[in-house]
């Protein structure tokens, strides 16, 4: 008994589903047969009887309407026996109205319209058995409703024709019900069948969603962020590319990020605080990215992201909503950490179509980019890849380089006003298995090492050897030597390069040093407190590159500058806008007591404008390209020799 009930809801309830679910095109068809067949037979004895019954019809209509709507809304909630009661009524008002046109308006009836009425009524009926056969009374009911006083009303009749259509429209009437109730038969074991399924469906997946759960939280998840692991990550990664290889998807894009600063999280607050980051962190990507994104913990602080996306707008968009989030501050125990995030992406078929290719790619390009400009986003180009290997490349060789005497300085001259050599700069060159590498290649390789501070001693030595040298055909030749910063902010920078002109016996005015403007970015008070010790000593400062980066008038003066080098951009360009920043500087000089030099020096009209500017010294290759060490000394001797005659 109780399953008979069990049943019973079951049918009530599937079948209002299927009842609300099929009835908006029957009310639609409804709307339309009762509007064409209102307005198509009307005279002006009964339009307006007609057009109030329409008005009627399309009312009821409308409310049922209304109440499909409500229950789309609202389906989970209420009693299915009111639902249904509420649907047939609805349903056989709307059957109604069709009987009382036909009853009402036959004696104005033509053949014409009257052959149309029980083409609709038939139509309307036929159609009725399918749609309302999830219930076989409100089926029945409707058939018997919109059919048998028709039929009835046209028996009647003395012509033989309408006795037969009549006669016709009762057996349609019967068919109808018995084509319903079969149909009503069938719902109901397809709904206890698909009841049936589903429960055992239901159990089954339970069953093994709590078993795989189970594994799955032990093999492939990252225990700290819950996140996968690197290895449930490639297993997971596989079906992405056979959806791909099959089609299924035109792409998707690899995201490898790094936390910027997290090793001095661990370093000073602990790994505890570390981990808790890790943990917010891995939340916020979740929160950033879709549910079918692949999100992986690849190892300490890096993580994987795959995006089933391959437009480089939709791309760029969510990598910058991620960098965006990320940077938000995280509050660990009371202490507010802020971390930023450099992200390399590589783009499948773009840039490969293998899985393990493509990881690496994305590596690439984010380390490349962090190389230059943390916190940001790169995709990956062939040639990040080919700059990331000559670095790794190079970096390598670099270690020994000093040892094998690969390094060498050669000297450029700086001329004054006249033409007369006043200084050489040193210029580092390295020579590494037959190949001339570029210091712009070099030297931020050895500044990210720390190798800079080792080598920038030999330079000095090497600088002040030769100048010891050059004393002697000119006893008033200075020297110029490039100073690192991360070489300046070395403890025993100041001492060594006393030690050195001692050493050589080199007057310290002789010697000057080279700094770019990225010194003023630097912690000033210390910067100040070397420059003092440095000038006690004689040594004299130069501003290399001066107006291309970071400059502060105020910190120029307040660090006595002695030379500043205007760089050779702007001497490029003198006979443009050029001339305007060399003539500035010039007023600046005259007012901060610094001179100037011009370097760049190409052609003879660059010489004659900077001339007529006033500028006291300059640098190029109008005048000389760097020399090596013996081309530098007969250079000069020849000099010394032109001035002595």
């Amino acid at each position: 008994m109780i399953k008979k009930i069990d049943y019973s809801k079951l049918y009530q309830s599937e079948g209002t589903k299927l009842l609300y679910n099929n009835s908006l095109p029957g009310i639609l068809i409804t709307f339309i047969a009762s509007t064409v067949l209102a307005f198509t037979f009307v005279d002006r004895n009964d339009f307006q009887a007609k057009t109030t019954w329409w008005l009627v019809m399309t009312l009821i209509l409308a409310i049922r309407t209304i109440d499909s709507r409500m229950w789309t809304k609202s389906q989970t909630e209420g009693n299915p026996k009111t639902w249904l009661l509420r649907f047939s009524c609805g349903c056989l008002l709307s059957a109604v109205m069709w009987s009382v046109y036909a009853v009402v308006f036959y004696p104005t009836f033509s053949i014409e319209e009257l052959s149309t009425t029980n083409v609709i009524l038939a139509a309307m009926a036929g159609g009725a058995s399918s749609l309302l056969s999830a219930s076989l009374l409100l089926a029945a009911l409707y058939n018997i409703i919109i059919l048998m006083p028709m039929s009835i009303l046209l028996m009647m009749q003395p012509e033989q024709y309408k006795f037969n259509l009549g006669s016709l429209g009762i057996c349609f009437t019967v068919i109808m019900i018995i084509s319903s109730a079969r149909s009503a038969n069938y719902i109901k074991e397809a709904i206890l069948l698909r009841y049936r399924n589903k429960k055992l469906v239901s159990r089954m997946e339970e069953t093994i969603r709590i078993r795989t759960e189970e594994v799955y939280e032990i093999s492939n998840k990252d225990a700290l962020t819950g996140l996968y692991n690197r290895t449930a990550f490639l297993s997971a990664v596989v079906r992405v590319e056979q959806d791909f290889k099959q089609h299924h998807i035109e792409g998707f894009s690899i995201f490898f990020i790094d936390l910027d600063g997290f090793k001095n999280i661990n370093d000073t607050l602990g790994h505890n605080a570390g981990d808790s980051v890790l943990v917010s962190i891995s939340d916020r990507l979740k929160s950033c990215n879709a549910a079918d994104t692949l999100m992986c913990r690849w190892g300490g602080d890096e993580f994987i992201l795959l995006v089933k996306e391959s437009r480089h707008q939709a791309i760029s968009a969510l990598a910058q909503q991620i960098t965006n989030t990320l940077s938000l501050p995280i509050d660990v125990g009371g202490q507010t950490i802020t971390l930023n995030a450099t992200i390399g992406i590589a783009i499948c078929p773009e840039h490969g179509t293998s899985m393990t290719r493509l990881i690496q790619l994305a590596d690439i390009a984010m380390y490349s980019q962090k190389a230059k400009y943390p916190e940001r986003v790169a995709f990956y180009n062939l040639d990040l890849e080919h700059n990331l290997l000559r670095k790794i490349m190079l970096n390598e060789a670099l270690k020994g380089a000093l040892e094998r005497q690969e390094f060498r300085l050669v000297y450029q001259p700086i001329v004054d006003s006249a033409g007369q050599i006043v200084s050489f700069e040193a210029l580092m060159r390295w020579r590494y298995q037959d190949q001339e590498i570029s210091p712009v290649e070099f030297i931020p390789l050895m500044e990210q090492s720390g190798r800079i501070v080792e080598v920038g001693i030999w330079v000095l030595e090497e600088a002040c050897k030769t100048l010891a040298k050059m004393r002697q055909c000119n006893a008033d030749i200075c020297m110029c030597v490039n100073i690192s910063l991360i070489q300046f902010y070395d403890k025993g920078f100041v001492n060594h390069v006393k030690r050195v002109i001692e050493q050589y016996a080199i007057p310290g005015h002789l010697l000057h040093l080279e700094v770019t403007e990225s010194i003023f970015r630097s912690d000033q008070m210390q910067i100040n407190q070397k420059v003092s010790q440095l000038q006690q000593c004689g040594v004299k400062l130069s501003i290399d590159d001066f107006g291309t980066g970071y400059s502060s008038l105020s910190v120029i003066q307040n660090m006595n500058i002695d030379y500043i080098k205007i760089d050779r951009s702007f001497i490029q360009h003198i006979e443009q806008k050029g001339l305007s920043i060399v003539q500035a500087v010039m007023n600046m000089s005259k007012s901060l007591n610094f001179m100037v030099i011009a370097e760049g020096v190409e052609t003879y009209k660059q010489r004659q404008i900077l001339e007529q500017c006033g500028i006291p010294y300059m640098q190029g290759y109008y005048f000389s390209r760097p020399m090596e060490q013996s081309e530098a000394w007969n250079y000069l001797t020849a000099a010394s020799s032109e001035i002595q005659y």
